[in-house]
């Protein structure tokens, strides 16, 4: 999917005062929700690792611990109304005793794959301690990301489509580096 960030909606189109009485240039979106999920996509895809793989100041940073980590995602929370979504997805997996077996993943927290005619492809967005054990009910965003450690957050590859008509807010998080 190709994004044309130039002729978004993302344009400045009007004049608003604010609390002080000055006037000062409103961005207008068509669908604002759909418009910032369009831009994180588009964001995320021109993000390429063209970096050399093999080079001498590689080695020498590798040596010296000098690693920088490139960001690849822009995690979000979607709102309904005034409650963050709890997206819902079913994975399988195999146990010890090889039998396969259904996973059930609650999460608030989505990588946006695709957005397309008022869409969006979500990933559902864990961390590994979570993963490991869905026990403990997160009864908020915040309870899901309080005190976890940003290199935990995981792509699950349980992925879920969504009407963007009923959401009316996003927040992003700071971009994080999936593996």
């Amino acid at each position: 999917m190709s994004y044309d960030y130039e002729s978004s909606s993302y344009g400045y189109d009007h004049k608003h005062k604010d609390h002080c009485g000055k006037s000062k240039k409103v961005k207008h979106y068509k669908n604002c929700v759909e418009d910032v999920l369009e831009a994180i996509v588009y964001a995320q895809d021109r993000v390429e690792d063209d970096s050399c793989h093999t080079s001498c100041q590689q080695s020498i940073d590798s040596l010296l611990g000098d690693h920088k980590v490139k960001k690849n995602t822009v995690p979000v929370i979607l709102y309904c109304g005034c409650d963050p979504f709890k997206g819902t997805g079913v994975t399988t997996y195999s146990c010890h005793a090889k039998k396969e077996t259904f996973k059930c993943v609650h999460t608030y927290l989505f990588k946006v794959k695709d957005v397309h005619d008022g869409c969006a492809v979500l990933e559902l967005l864990v961390f590994k301690s979570d993963w490991k054990d869905d026990s403990k009910q997160k009864h908020s965003a915040c309870s899901q990301i309080d005190g976890k450690a940003v290199r935990d957050l995981a792509g699950t590859g349980i992925c879920i489509t969504v009407d963007l008509s009923c959401f009316c807010a996003v927040t992003c998080l700071p971009a994080v580096r999936l593996h």
